[in-house]
């Protein structure tokens, strides 16, 4: 499709209204919300299955580089040939801004606009068999989380459990497809589900670097298969960058996404006492993560008086200026209130 697309570039489109007409908001707010994002978290997968990967040390940054560099040269011939075959005068007449309007099937109508109309139909059968294959992935990793989670203690023991015959932790399997479908319900549109699920998977993703950094405080003689280097300086950044691509998705985002995060905690805590982790009480569980409050009403409240679908009163760039300094904040705090004690461990991830 994109040979076939290159193929057909106007060269004029690339000089019509200057580059980025809509500024830099309007680049950052398509990393969050559409879709770029969104495309990246295909990388899950790696990481869930990263205990069967065969020398870690090599083959992981072997695989992920190798991955974002193939996919971000992809997306940008896809970028390429999706600005180069829109026809100029359109462009020209209205603007960028009315393209959406006009394709709000991109490629298809580009490429019935170019008279390819078996380039069409076969873009329309991959948009229906594509999600498909996302859904089937995140079949077989989602359940895993839900599963650790389980065994660790901070969910209910029965999703922890493994059916005898196939291996698989069938409660979690279908906790999985539960949520899969509920997830889907609340949102009118593709977008909108988007800008949610990539902000929720990136700050999940973000609380990864504060969670190796204080197992490597609290347990420095842990084996690890794979050790990241130069974590003081990576880590903290991979926080506040994540903390930007979440403040971009937007107040509307933002606002419920993390409102729903501060309820679901209040409902961890009055669950607390039955969901008992080891020999740690719910008082300290509280006191090693009160840091997420801090950092989810700090980080709405920026959003609030942001650019990014706010009131505006803290202007572009002092608002991102503003959630980086909050990161920075939560982080340091975070990594030394989350350091778990040694006891919390199990044997066989210490060594024993």
């Amino acid at each position: 499709m994109v040979v076939i697309l290159l193929g057909h570039l106007k060269g004029a489109n690339f000089e019509v209204r200057g580059f980025a007409p809509h500024g830099i908001g309007g680049v950052t707010s398509a990393v969050a919300t559409g879709g770029v994002m969104f495309a990246y978290l295909g990388l899950t997968p790696l990481m869930a299955l990263a205990g069967e990967v065969r020398n870690p040390q090599r083959n992981l940054p072997l695989a992920l580089i190798g991955t974002t560099i193939a996919s971000t040269v992809i997306y940008i011939l896809l970028q390429i040939a999706f600005i180069g075959g829109v026809p100029t005068d359109l462009v020209t007449a209205d603007g960028w801004s009315k393209i959406g309007e006009v394709f709000s099937l991109p490629y298809y109508d580009i490429a019935i606009a170019l008279g390819v109309t078996w380039l069409a139909v076969l873009v329309s059968i991959d948009a229906a068999v594509s999600p498909s294959g996302t859904g089937n992935i995140y079949m077989s990793t989602t359940p895993r989380v839900i599963y650790g989670w389980a065994r660790t203690g901070t969910l209910f023991g029965i999703f922890g459990k493994v059916d005898e015959r196939t291996g698989i932790p069938r409660p979690a399997l279908w906790l999985t497809f539960i949520l899969s479908i509920f997830w889907t319900l609340p949102f009118p549109s593709w977008n909108a589900l988007v800008a949610v699920v990539s902000s929720a998977l990136i700050f999940s993703y973000a609380l990864a670097p504060i969670s190796a950094h204080a197992l490597r405080l609290s347990n420095p003689d842990m084996p690890r298969p794979f050790l990241l280097r130069g974590m003081n300086v990576i880590s903290p950044l991979a926080f506040v960058i994540a903390s930007l691509i979440l403040y971009w998705a937007g107040w509307s985002t933002i606002s419920w996404l993390l409102g729903v995060q501060v309820v679901m905690f209040l409902a961890y805590v009055a669950f607390g006492r039955r969901l008992r982790i080891a020999d740690m009480p719910l008082g300290a569980q509280i006191r090693a993560s009160v840091w997420l409050i801090f950092y989810y009403l700090l980080i709405m409240l920026v959003s609030g008086l942001g650019s990014f679908g706010g009131t505006g009163w803290l202007p572009s760039p002092w608002d991102q200026l503003g959630v980086a300094i909050v990161a920075l904040i939560t982080y340091y705090w975070a990594v030394y209130a989350a350091r778990l004690p040694r006891a919390l461990l199990p044997a066989h991830v210490e060594g024993e």
